[in-house]
């Protein structure tokens, strides 16, 4: 059965998250059931809120794969739903509209149900404990190997999109997470970030916030005019899982946007590879994504020159999404990891000339 976008009235904290509404969530799926009880556990917090749901179930409407365990996802935290609430909106979109063209690993969603007046979103995903799978984070250690393998991914899922028809209807996705990133140059947040401890590395490659949202607009002129296909928009470790044979799935669509690939394959180098391995094998690793993207179907698909160059540009996206980001979007140590490797990369690949080029 095909998941559909639900418009309800959602539970805006997880104390509302009761039986009642997960009958109600849950029977958009499963037609006739009802939950006698839910317990509540393995809370998570962060630009949305988790927590996983024990189910005893009253009526089983004559399902046989009713899940014993879900996963509800949504903007919980007031607080946090205020700036990230057309995210979670989005994500709701993209597992009911999209993803079941997605030719590539992600969780199984029950429920993606939207309240546009509320500005909330909230999702019911398969419990992914029970499929035994390692749960990516920022800071793992991702070889090239492993690297070349997501970026196989990422091509596979680039290819089915590729200058899609549908895209059009999609693009003011990259609006949100656009303003958002203008915002992270305002003055004062710049001075904050001056006195991290990459401030040094920093005022070697961000010369003013000015200079900084100048060089954003050109990045996506760039991006614009390029061959547009859907993107996961924010594809760092910590939204990867990994089944027991090491494959690599895709977690939290949040960012997703129709865009060009430089995006995901700047998000996705520059924070899960040390510097060394980055020099090492990066433009090898978009050889390999582009033989991918190819043999899955974009036969008109940039040079390599064209998509490395591409690349370059985008660096300039973890300048904002990473080097200003704020400490309670990610921990500290996220944050100044990805940032000091993204800062290297700025200086080791020109980032400031590959902005001026044309594709």
């Amino acid at each position: 059965m095909s998941l559909q976008t639900t418009r309800m009235r959602l539970p805006m904290a997880l104390d509302e998250v009761t039986p009642e509404w997960l009958s109600d969530a849950l029977a958009t799926r499963f037609p006739g059931v009802r939950v006698a009880a839910a317990e509540r556990d393995a809370e998570r917090a962060g630009t949305s809120t988790s927590a996983r749901f024990a189910l005893l179930w009253d009526d089983d409407g004559g399902h046989a794969d009713l899940p014993d365990t879900v996963y509800v996802k949504g903007g919980f935290d007031p607080v946090m739903r205020r700036r990230v609430w057309a995210a979670l909106i989005q994500e709701a979109r993209f597992y009911a509209e999209l993803a079941q063209d997605a030719p590539i690993n992600i969780p199984t969603v029950y429920f993606a149900g939207i309240d546009e007046d509320e500005r909330q979103g909230v999702l019911i995903l398969e419990d992914m404990t029970r499929r035994n799978v390692r749960f990516g984070h920022a800071t793992d250690y991702v070889s090239p190997d492993l690297a070349a393998a997501i970026l196989e991914g990422q091509a596979q899922l680039h290819a089915r999109f590729w200058n899609d028809p549908r895209l059009p209807g999609y693009a003011e996705w990259a609006q949100p997470q656009r303003t958002y990133l203008r915002y992270l140059y305002r003055p004062k947040h710049w001075v904050e970030v001056q006195e991290r401890s990459y401030g040094d590395l920093l005022r070697q490659v961000l010369p003013s916030p000015e200079q900084c949202l100048t060089w954003l607009e050109q990045m996506w002129a760039h991006d614009d005019a390029r061959v547009p296909t859907l993107l996961h928009g924010d594809c760092h470790g910590g939204n990867l899982f990994f089944e027991a044979d090491g494959s690599p799935g895709f977690l939290d669509w949040q960012c997703t946007f129709p865009g060009a690939p430089g995006h995901d394959h700047a998000e996705m180098l520059l924070s899960s590879l040390t510097v060394e391995d980055r020099r090492a094998n990066e433009r090898n690793l978009i050889a390999h994504y582009r033989e991918v993207l190819v043999a899955n179907g974009a036969s008109d698909a940039p040079s390599l020159d064209s998509l490395f160059l591409s690349y370059r540009q985008n660096i300039m996206h973890m300048m904002a999404s990473s080097v200003m980001n704020p400490y309670d979007m990610q921990t500290q140590e996220v944050t100044d990891t990805t940032a000091k490797r993204s800062l290297q990369a700025a200086l080791d690949l020109d980032m400031a000339s590959a902005l001026a080029t044309n594709a």
